[in-house]
Formats: C-alpha cells, sequence, structure tokens
C-alpha cells in the first residue's frame, strides 16, 4: 500500500467568497481614487489616496488567497502526508503522527469549540491558536463543517478535505501499517520564500531599486501638484486638466511595480528545487529559467519608471 492519495479541500464556496472580497476591495479602490481626483489637495485628499492604496493591498492579498485555495491539496502516502497551500509546504513523516480525528469528535470530548484563528473566513481558514495547555494549532483549512485533526509530535493540523470520512479512514490505515523509508520533516512558507529571495543579492538589488523609484516618483509628484495650476494630458489635448490627474502616472507606476514583483516572485518560485522527499518523483520539476524570467519582469518595473519619470517631466515642461 504505497499509493499516493490526494485530497481536496472544499472550494466552490470559498473561492466564490474570496472572489466576491476581490470585488469589493477593488471597487473600494477605484472609488476612493475617482473622490480622491474631485477633492482639492489637503487632507481628505491624502486620506482618500491612502484609502485606495490599502483598499488595493486587500485586493492582492484575497487574489492569493484564491489562487492558493485553488492549488491546496492533501497528499497521504505511507510514509507521510503532505500538505501544499499556496507558497505554504508542510511534509509530515508518518511516524511522527500520533492521532487523526475528526473535529466533531474533538468537540464532543472537550465540550467546547476549537479557538479559530484571526481573520478565518470561508476559503481561507488559516492561522495558528494555541490551547491553555500548550497545544499549538496549525490551520490549514477551508470548510469549518469539514475540518479535521492531524496530531504530530510538534503541533495539531487542522484540515479540511472534502472527503472528510474516507481521509480519516485511509490516514488511520496507513498509521496501522507504518512507514516503509521514513522522511525527514520539512516545512516551507511565505517568510522562508521570501528569506530565499532577499538572500539574493540581484532580486534583492532589482526589488529594492523597483521601491525606491516607484516611492521616489509618488512623491516628487505629489510635491510638484500643489504649485502647478493646471497640466495638458497628451499630445492632442485640447482642454487643460486639474493638476491632481498627474497623480495618475505615479499610480500607474506603482501598479505596474506590483505586477512585475508578483510575477517574478511566481517565476522564482518556479525556479526553486521542490520541497519533496529524494524518492518522490510525482513533485513538479523546476524551471531553471525561472530566475531569469524573475529577473526580467523586475528589471522591466525600473525600466517603466524610468519612462514615467520623462514623460511626467516633459508633461510639466510643457506646462
Amino acid at each position: 500500500m504505497d499509493e499516493k492519495y490526494a485530497f481536496a479541500p472544499p472550494r466552490r464556496q470559498g473561492l466564490l467568497f474570496q472572489a466576491a472580497l476581490a470585488v469589493i476591495f477593488g471597487s473600494a479602490s477605484i472609488l476612493s481614487l475617482i473622490w480622491m481626483f474631485r477633492t482639492p489637495i489637503g487632507l481628505e485628499f491624502i486620506f482618500y489616496l491612502v484609502a485606495a492604496c490599502v483598499a488595493a493591498v486587500f485586493v492582492s492579498w484575497a487574489v492569493y488567497r484564491w489562487f492558493a485555495l485553488r492549488g491546496a491539496v492533501y497528499l497521504l502516502e505511507r510514509n507521510g502526508l503532505r500538505i501544499r497551500w499556496g507558497l505554504r509546504v508542510e511534509e509530515i513523516p508518518m511516524s511522527s503522527v500520533r492521532w487523526v480525528r475528526s473535529e466533531a469528535d474533538v468537540r464532543r470530548q472537550l465540550g467546547r469549540r476549537l479557538p479559530l484563528p484571526l481573520a478565518a473566513l470561508p476559503g481561507a481558514i488559516l492561522g495558528t491558536r494555541q490551547l491553555a495547555d500548550g497545544t499549538k494549532l496549525d490551520y490549514l483549512a477551508s470548510d469549518f463543517s469539514k475540518m479535521v485533526l492531524v496530531a504530530t509530535d510538534e503541533r495539531v493540523f487542522i484540515l479540511s478535505p472534502a472527503k472528510l470520512d474516507d481521509f480519516i479512514y485511509l490516514a488511520q490505515r496507513l498509521l496501522e501499517f507504518g512507514a516503509i523509508s521514513p522522511w525527514q520533516r520539512r516545512s516551507q512558507n511565505p517568510i522562508f520564500f521570501l528569506g530565499e529571495v532577499w538572500r539574493n543579492r540581484a532580486a534583492r538589488l532589482l526589488l529594492g531599486l523597483g521601491l525606491i523609484g516607484s516611492l521616489a516618483l509618488l512623491t516628487w509628484v505629489s510635491l510638484m501638484v500643489p504649485n502647478l495650476d493646471e497640466v495638458y494630458l497628451g499630445y492632442a489635448a485640447e482642454e487643460p486638466a486639474p493638476p491632481a490627474f498627474l497623480l495618475l502616472l505615479p499610480l500607474a507606476n506603482s501598479f505596474f511595480y506590483v505586477l512585475d514583483a508578483l510575477g517574478g516572485l511566481y517565476f522564482y518560485r518556479r525556479s526553486l528545487p521542490p520541497l519533496a522527499a529524494p524518492e518522490d518523483q510525482a513533485s513538479p520539476a523546476s524551471s531553471p529559467l525561472g530566475k531569469w524570467y524573475a529577473y526580467l519582469l523586475w528589471g522591466c518595473s525600473l525600466l517603466t519608471t524610468f519612462f514615467f519619470y520623462f514623460a511626467i517631466s516633459f508633461l510639466t515642461y510643457v506646462e
């Protein structure tokens, strides 16, 4: 019994909920920008600008959780359990698993519900909590009604396979059989991955310069706008536009920087060797060109900032 069994978490409700969050925050960001351009330069203008940026951050957060849930999977095999959820990867050897029980059974035994992580939402029940006795709960689930506890030597993982009963039955059978060739405990989370990126000098330089350039461009235009009476956006513009409209250019540049940064991180992640046991032949192979694609995207963000700088300089010079 050395086959691999894949169990997916319930996805439909979570995907719809996260998509709805992305639409709501995206709409809030767009509306904040519209109100910002209709407001004179001042505290109210800055408030709308900050609100638009914060809403945009939450859009990225919801989109990441959508993609993480879409690709999430629990892989059971005789040697252990693998959990893949976005940038999070856990490999748990079967020898370190103590027991597997449904959340309903544990709740009846304790006489109360387990504490949920902060900001637990449908499709993204993620985070850690700690019980009074020091037991650490690590949530990687999507459905409140279908949760199973996998207790290990170091913590208790709370998962939500769609076929809950099949998962529990198979896990208990595999525990009885025992591992053939035990794995080493391995763990990879987004912090670990970002640390890998930060340790790369070229990646650190390109991302850092892109961020500094975007912030410097936005600061420069923000200081320039109050001293302008009007601007002409475009070569054939017949009517002048309010000076605040000039902020569209550094904001567009910041948007492109975020897209390039996220796209580069995606390709960089694909370039890293897969986190898997040596005998595993099913894990996706790393892409040797991934880092070069990432460098190309991060370099494009610098080039985009350079072009926006000259575009703004030309518009203000003509004005």
